[in-house]
């Protein structure tokens, strides 16, 4: 049933823009409504994602994701005019199910449940490192002993050399010799000096093992999380800011390091500890044990109150820090656009509206660890204070020697520390499954594509066989319960042919795309492969067949040639030099300083629109791709540019098979077929002198390169009928 409902919530996510790289071709967000007036949803405007939907069930991913994304990641661009906004958000309002939010409402016994479930999935992680924490529990248990060791001696001085001493000089009076039980106390001193020094020394061994063994855990949590995000669906992105996603990677993560090197062993064994001292402080005197413990229940009562606000505290802190990370990140990549529209200091103040309920949320959490722990200290002085007045008077009434009660003393103080401290270990714990809530959210969420799940394990697939025959059967698809935004759409693309796709702004393109790519399945018909359905296949097998060209395709900061290549093992010398010389980018890359190992910057800053279309197909065609996606490039460029881009986009489709969301004529003319979108229905198809002579859609469009007639939109009537 979860899964199921997964896959409903997934194919909400919005598909109209490839998913690696920014494009208005496709249009607005998801429709989970039908559009006013009939209107499909990729004739609308950009629009912010509604607020009020279809009611949603708990479940375990991050509920709070939705009003991040509604209130806040989308807010640097909202604000702009660039996104035009839905409704307000609500208080309490809740979109996409997930865990954060979801928990927030249970009781005790299902929080109690809730907190051991996660203690166990995290005892899980720790596992491999098993020996390290084991080696640091014996550690421990070696400093306590010789903690205990210590006040023992100290008895053992007073009530022998010390109180003998004393007696005896009562008794002897002036002839009294102190020499005898000085050298008898330099022997107990060093003897309590030589235990501190081992209990530094195997303290110091304690923290170092226990500390590499909770990063180790760390490191095998962060790795873990990052590999499973990389294997969730695109559409699973499309509803998540990525600062959010950085959060959970590095901050979240960060607060499990806190609770594996401070918390949980050394709050399992101050457990331990806390039995033992008690123990002995009934072995050692039961009256004087009885008046501390009796005032134990007061000590739970405080810390049962303190739990209730805690986890709830380290939540909220958790949430406003994933928000402040979002609105940062969309700010920083939209830097441009707040530049140009002078918005910097609304964004400025939108941050430090962030940054203002990140804080407030923190005053929140140390207002009431500032009430906590000057009640945790009040009861321990309570019981130290009955202590002294008790024993005391058993000391006054010779029922007690003075040795005694000062052992009984530093153990009862050795009994309160870890008491007052369970506090603190209780904060890291909080602060932890807070965290860990969040990140277990995205461990639990799976692919919901067929093609990625057979991706998900094992050794890298082997190469597909066949020709590549690409077929497009009756294919429909919509956004969850929203109108279909491709209805019914049939075409093949054979071997060695390139199909060249025209349509106005939001007619259906780059959805066509990012399907062929199984990125997203479609809600009716099927794409085949040689005739398997692709969904049967396995993504990675599939996408190494690929090559992929993007309008404004990414380039990661590194090299060229770390872009070129991107780790392929199929990518040689010998191809990657075959690329540059068919995509034209020879010249290129023996311009830049350091040719292919000359740097490049973040998202290939450092280059212009042209460059980096160029290494773009240098990278496509270095993987000897059987089937091109080629995305052009619309922007302009110049005419030297413009040349080699042509020469190259025609090595690049020659002898392959293609296709080609198409802005250029000339592309266009060599295309085998031509198929022309409008509304997400295929409404011609041909070449292109038989599409001009027909006088349609594609006509018109042709026309419009070459006159002011207005531009043609995905809500303009229809002047053909759709293709058959």
């Amino acid at each position: 049933m979860h899964r199921t409902r997964a896959r409903t919530r997934a194919a909400r996510a919005r598909a109209r823009r490839l998913p690696v790289g920014r494009r208005h071709g496709n249009g607005g967000a998801p429709a989970r409504e039908p559009a006013p007036g009939g209107q499909r949803p990729h004739a609308g405007r950009r629009r912010a994602p509604p607020v009020h939907g279809q009611a949603r069930r708990r479940d375990r991913r991050d509920r709070a994701r939705a009003h991040q994304r509604a209130r806040h990641a989308r807010a640097a661009v909202a604000e702009f005019g660039l996104v035009s906004r839905d409704l307000a958000h609500p208080a309490g309002a809740r979109g996409a199910a997930g865990l954060v939010s979801g928990h927030q409402e249970l009781d005790e016994d299902k929080r109690g449940t809730l907190d051991r479930a996660l203690l166990w999935r995290l005892v899980r992680f720790a596992r491999p490192h098993a020996r390290q924490f084991v080696w640091s529990f014996l550690v421990l248990a070696l400093v306590f002993a010789l903690e205990l060791a210590g006040p023992g001696l100290l008895r053992g001085a007073i009530d022998g050399p010390v109180g003998a001493a004393i007696a005896a000089r009562e008794f002897e009076g002036a002839a009294f010799e102190p020499q005898p039980y000085v050298r008898e106390l330099w022997w107990w001193a060093g003897a309590y000096l030589l235990v501190a020094l081992l209990g530094f020394a195997f303290r110091y061994l304690e923290v170092a093992q226990l500390t590499r063994a909770g990063q180790l855990v760390v490191h095998d949590l962060r790795r873990r999380l990052y590999e499973h995000i990389q294997r969730l669906d695109v559409a699973w992105f499309d509803r998540r800011p990525t600062g959010g996603l950085v959060t959970r990677v590095t901050s979240d993560v960060e607060s499990l390091a806190e609770m594996f090197t401070t918390g949980l062993v050394t709050l399992s064994f101050d457990l331990v500890k806390i039995g033992a001292l008690l123990v002995v402080l009934f072995w050692l005197d039961w009256r004087l044990a009885g008046i501390a413990v009796a005032l134990t229940p007061v000590l739970i009562g405080i810390s049962m109150v303190f739990r209730g606000g805690a986890r709830e505290a380290h939540r909220l802190v958790r949430r406003r820090l994933s928000e402040s990370n979002g609105y940062l990140q969309e700010a920083l990549q939209g830097i441009r656009v707040v530049q140009m529209f002078g918005r910097e200091k609304l964004v400025s103040q939108r941050f430090a509206g962030h940054l203002s309920r990140y804080l407030s949320a923190n005053v929140r959490t140390v207002l009431l660890f500032a009430l906590f722990f000057p009640a945790i200290d009040w009861v321990v002085t309570l019981i130290q204070a009955s202590s002294v007045r008790f024993g005391g008077t058993r000391i006054a009434q010779g029922e007690l020697s003075y040795g005694l009660f000062l052992q009984f003393w530093f153990y009862l103080a050795m009994l309160l520390d870890p008491i007052r401290e369970l506090g603190e270990r209780y904060n890291v714990l909080q602060s932890a499954f807070a965290a860990a809530e969040r990140i277990f959210g995205i461990l639990d969420t799976q692919p919901t594509l067929k093609s990625n799940l057979r991706a998900l394990d094992g050794p890298a697939p082997a190469p597909l066989s066949g020709p590549g025959h690409v077929r497009f059967e009756k294919v429909s698809f919509a956004y969850g319960s929203g109108p279909e935004v491709l209805t019914e759409v049939d075409f093949e693309i054979p071997p060695g042919h390139t199909i060249a796709l025209v349509g106005a702004t939001g007619s259906g393109k780059s959805t066509i795309v990012n399907l062929l790519l199984g990125f997203y399945e479609p809600t009716r018909g099927r794409i085949l492969i040689d005739g398997v359905d692709l969904r049967e296949l396995d993504a990675r097998a599939w996408r190494a067949r690929l090559g992929l060209v993007l309008q404004e395709d990414f380039l990661f900061a590194g090299t060229v040639r770390e872009n070129l290549v991107l780790e392929r093992a199929a990518v040689s010398a010998d191809s990657l030099d075959l690329a540059l010389e068919g995509s034209c980018s020879r010249e290129l890359v023996e311009r830049l300083p350091g040719g292919l190992d000359a740097p490049v910057a973040e998202r290939g800053a450092t280059l212009s629109t042209g460059e980096r279309e160029l290494l773009s197909m240098a990278r496509a065609l270095a993987g000897s791709p059987r089937l091109i996606v080629l995305d052009e490039a619309t922007a302009s460029v110049d005419s030297a540019t413009e040349a080699r881009i042509e020469r190259a986009t025609h090595s690049l489709l020659e002898h392959r098979s293609a296709l080609v969301v198409a802005h250029r004529l000339s592309t266009v003319r060599r295309a085998h077929q031509i198929l022309v979108l409008h509304r997400g229905q295929l409404r011609e198809r041909g070449s292109h002198a038989t599409l001009l002579s027909l006088g349609g859609l594609y006509a018109r469009l042709h026309a419009m390169q070459f006159t002011d007639e207005p531009l043609l939109t995905s809500t303009d009537p229809l002047t053909s009928s759709p293709a058959r």
